[in-house]
């Protein structure tokens, strides 16, 4: 008896070539699809309590309001970006401090979150 008659079965991926390739195509549509849900749900604006933060800090001192107009000037936007928040109420408490102004009054426990240091 000769091998040659013989066929070798096929490799695992050949076998399973179509289950394999939908997988991909899944996980391939699942992180796009993550991907564009982030994006989108980092451009909704912000609501309260956050959006009252903002307002307090831009109340208490002209420099934290001008970096607010700058920001809205900047994005073409009327209201804040989710995904904005943090970085735009560190640089509005670092200037009210700057300027004097008691922004642990301001914004009492909640301003951990500002800080980036959430408890």
């Amino acid at each position: 008896m000769t091998t040659d008659l013989v066929d070798p079965s096929p490799s695992f991926a050949r076998r399973h070539r179509v289950p394999i390739a939908l997988g991909v195509l899944v996980l391939v549509a699942f992180f796009v699809a993550l991907r564009l849900t982030l994006n989108y749900l980092g451009e909704q604006p912000i609501v309260e309590p956050w959006k009252s933060y903002i307002e307090k800090l831009a109340d208490a001192s002209p420099d934290a309001r001008s970096e607010l107009q700058r920001y809205l000037a900047a994005s073409g936007r009327d209201t804040v970006a989710s995904q904005d928040f943090l970085p735009l109420c560190k640089t509005m408490v670092r200037q009210a401090r700057a300027q004097g102004v008691q922004v642990a009054l301001i914004l009492r426990r909640d301003l951990a979150v500002c800080e980036g240091n959430p408890k």
